[in-house]
């Protein structure tokens, strides 16, 4: 699956290697996207390795050895993100 809006959004301002520190206020600026599509996007990235390490890169320039790498910081970008830990569906 491509990576879609409003996820893609989000990784390009808060998650970009040259945004240092946007991601620590990902939360406070959720309002202004789709929260249901985001999470939804996410829980897809996390459970079904959606998201390449390739093509997270290409959005954030972050670099990933491993898809499974990838899916933990998925993991803690969710808490940042809504606050609580992600739970395996």
């Amino acid at each position: 699956m491509a990576l879609e809006d409003p996820l893609k959004r989000v990784f390009s301002v808060y998650c970009n290697v040259n945004s240092l520190g946007m991601v620590n206020i990902i939360a406070e600026n959720l309002k202004a996207y789709d929260q249901e599509k985001l999470k939804e996007q996410l829980i897809d990235a996390i459970e079904n390795d959606s998201i390449s390490v390739e093509e997270y890169e290409s959005v954030t320039d972050d670099e990933y050895e491993t898809q499974e790498e990838l899916a933990t910081w998925f993991k803690e970008l969710w808490q940042i993100m809504f606050g609580t830990p992600y739970k395996e569906r």
